[in-house]
């Protein structure tokens, strides 16, 4: 029996996209030049922070209002927060990298925070390491960064997004929602 096509580029569940945000993680460590490298973290951010609407559709009602404090498919009323916001505020010990995917797809995608509260003092951007030896440059890199206080260190975010998938990870096999890739496909 043949499966229908896909509207979503073959994407079919939320361990799909998780498997894309590999794929952008490892494209954003595998470096190259300054606009790969922005590019990548934020393809990656915009997955980290997009898994949560393919597991929202993909929770059972009971999971949903656990998760969520909401039931599925309901409405909030105008002023409450929505099931993404609630999802995040509620599970946010577990799943710490989702809020910050999410701030940084925001500010990258529309040039302002959306969808709950804005962290103050975080900043992203991108940057040449250089190392030395014998003061002269052995190599130089692009990275991409987030810096969570004014002054801050200069974080690679490849870290941010890595513990994101792995807090992902754990959050789809517990849920019930990991989905096992037949072999060759993860490619």
């Amino acid at each position: 029996m043949t499966r229908p096509p896909s509207r979503y580029f073959g994407l079919r569940s939320s361990t799909d996209l998780y498997l894309k945000l590999l794929h952008d993680i490892e494209r954003l460590r595998s470096g190259g030049g300054t606009k790969a490298v922005q590019y990548a973290a934020f393809d990656a951010a915009v997955t980290g922070s997009h898994i949560l609407d393919w597991v929202l559709n993909e929770l059972t009602p009971e999971a949903h209002l656990r998760l969520t404090g909401l039931k599925k498919g309901a409405t909030p009323k105008k002023g409450d927060p929505g099931p993404i916001t609630s999802f995040i505020e509620r599970n946010s010990d577990d799943l710490k990298g989702i809020n910050y995917c999410r701030q940084i797809a925001n500010a990258v995608k529309h040039m302002k925070i959306s969808m709950g509260p804005v962290m103050k003092d975080m900043a992203i951007g991108s940057t040449v390491r250089f190392e030395f030896a014998d003061k002269q440059i052995t190599s130089a890199r692009a990275i991409a960064y987030i810096q969570i206080e004014p002054e801050g260190e200069k974080i690679n975010i490849v870290e941010l997004f890595q513990t994101t998938a792995e807090q992902w990870f754990e959050f789809l096999v517990e849920e019930g929602l990991w989905v096992e890739q037949p072999p060759g496909e993860e490619d």
